[in-house]
Formats: C-alpha cells, sequence, structure tokens
C-alpha cells in the first residue's frame, strides 16, 4: 500500500509518474536519483508491499553540511508540484515468486489514481544485443499505442531515437531463416518487472512509455546521465541551456549539470581509515 506522509493525502490525477525498475547496473535507480536531486523533489510517502525486501538506510540526498539524518525505506515517492511529476525509487529487490502480485496491485493504483502517463525506467544486457545495436547509441524506448499517437511526431524529431527492436530468440535468427508469419515481441533479458509491467499497463490502457539503456554491471553512471538526459529531452523537466556572455544561449547542454547525489560518492564503499596502519 501507499502511505503518504503528508497531512492530506497527495492527488495525482494528471501527474506524470516515473517508475524504476531494479535492473541491471541499477540505470533507472541512478536516473530517478539524478532527477530527485535536480529537482529537489520533496518525498511524500513510501510504499509499504509484502513483494519488496525490507530495507532501512540513511538519506541519500542529505547535503553536506546537514546535522540531521533522514531515514529512507525499499520504496518511496516523490513528487515535483511544479513538474507535476511523480517518482517512485525502489531500492531494495523482489522477494522470490512476489513480482506478479506486486505488479497488480502497482496496475490497480496507478488507474485509481488516475495518472496521465507512465514512464518506466530500465537497463537490460548488453552482452545479449543483436548486429544492429551494437553500434551508434545504446539508448532505446518502447511506447503503448497512446504514447505513440501523442509523441510520436515529438519522438521522431528527437536525436537518439529509437524505437527498442523487437526479436524472436536469442540468437536472432538471419533473414534468410526468419520463419514466416513469426510473431517478434519484447525482449528485456536484465530488465527487473520492466517487460512485463509494460505490457500489463498497455493492457489496462494505461498511457506508458519505457525508456532504456544496454549496458553491463560496473560503473553505469554515464548510462544513468543519458538515460535522465534522453527523458528531460523528451519532458523538458529542467533547463539546462545557459546564456552566453552576448546573451545567447548556448546550442547544447553540459551534462554536468545534473546535481549529483551526496551518496554517490560511496558507490564503491568508503576508504578504508588510514589510521588503522599508523
Amino acid at each position: 500500500m501507499f502511505i503518504s506522509s503528508e497531512d492530506a493525502a497527495p492527488k495525482f490525477e494528471e501527474k506524470t509518474l516515473v517508475l524504476t525498475s531494479v535492473s541491471v547496473g541499477n540505470v533507472g535507480q541512478l536516473s530517478a536519483d539524478l532527477l530527485i536531486s535536480t529537482l529537489s523533489m520533496k518525498r511524500i510517502g513510501y510504499i509499504h508491499h509484502e513483494s519488496i525486501l525490507p530495507m532501512v538506510g540513511n538519506d541519500p540526498f542529505a547535503s553536506v553540511d546537514a546535522t540531521t539524518c533522514k531515514i529512507v525505506t525499499s520504496c518511496e515517492v516523490y513528487e515535483s508540484m511544479l513538474q507535476k511529476l511523480v517518482v517512485i525509487q525502489q531500492r531494495a529487490p523482489f522477494i522470490k515468486g512476489k513480482r506478479p502480485c506486486f505488479r497488480n496491485w502497482l496496475v490497480q493504483w496507478i488507474k485509481e489514481n488516475k495518472f496521465k502517463m507512465v514512464v518506466i525506467l530500465t537497463s537490460t544486457h548488453a552482452h545479449e544485443r543483436i548486429d544492429v545495436q551494437l553500434q551508434g547509441s545504446q539508448f532505446r524506448y518502447i511506447a503503448s499505442s497512446q504514447i505513440e499517437e501523442q509523441f510520436g511526431d515529438v519522438f521522431k524529431n528527437l536525436h537518439h531515437w529509437n524505437m527498442l527492436e523487437r526479436r524472436t530468440k536469442f540468437p536472432a535468427p538471419s533473414p534468410i531463416d526468419q520463419p514466416v508469419g513469426e510473431v517478434k515481441e519484447l525482449y528485456l533479458p536484465g530488465g527487473g518487472i520492466a517487460k512485463s509491467l509494460f505490457e500489463d499497463l498497455c493492457d489496462a490502457g494505461v498511457p506508458t512509455a519505457m525508456l532504456l539503456m544496454f549496458c553491463a554491471e560496473g560503473d553505469n553512471v554515464q548510462e544513468a546521465i543519458t538515460l535522465t538526459d534522453q527523458l528531460n529531452t523528451w519532458l523538458k523537466l529542467v533547463d539546462f541551456h545557459k546564456k552566453t556572455l552576448d546573451n545567447t544561449l548556448m546550442a547544447e547542454p553540459s551534462l554536468n549539470d545534473w546535481k549529483i547525489p551526496l551518496s554517490w560518492k560511496l558507490f564503491f564503499g568508503s576508504r578504508v581509515d588510514q589510521t588503522l596502519f599508523h
């Protein structure tokens, strides 16, 4: 269930919901971190569900000079009133066999709250790419019929916006061996619940888009920045354009303009206290 931390229950009607899928490299979670930090999004509650492993930790968005520390849990909800944006940040994996239960609840909750549309952020294994995916941008998107109808022309004009190639199996058969009439499907190995959730939302009539990156486990900061930048290119959440001395706009925003959360300094653990060896 969703538990509000506000005195009055928040209203989500006509707002965009961004969901993170626990996937390879946690690119979706890193992207959500950038959104929450840069937009100074407010924590408005959390999701308590039997499907997600319980977790508690320190506030990943605390400032350097913070004197108090807020506690965060395994699945929290943030909101930006200005951008009409809601982000669900999931920090813990699912309990084995419980994913369908969570998807069913989540789809119903989304419908009940009448979100304008849903955007799923995820990633998929780079080592299972087909030939056409080996070069060029490693960003892909998938969209429901409602999103395509509304934004199809916009997507065509966005740089590096390529729809995820559908396939029959891995390795993909050659065009000569391709069975006639065989249906190609979405293939997202390592993508967590992203594929099944996308299909569930489409079946429920919810306008849904999925943005993803091909990646491998490791340091996926650059993939997260690219994913967030592409989302921003579409939804225009942050205006990164800066004026030059002659008062003209710079052509391209800098990727470094995203506000990096303080918690990112601990990706690979903290350094050993050197005084131990003195």
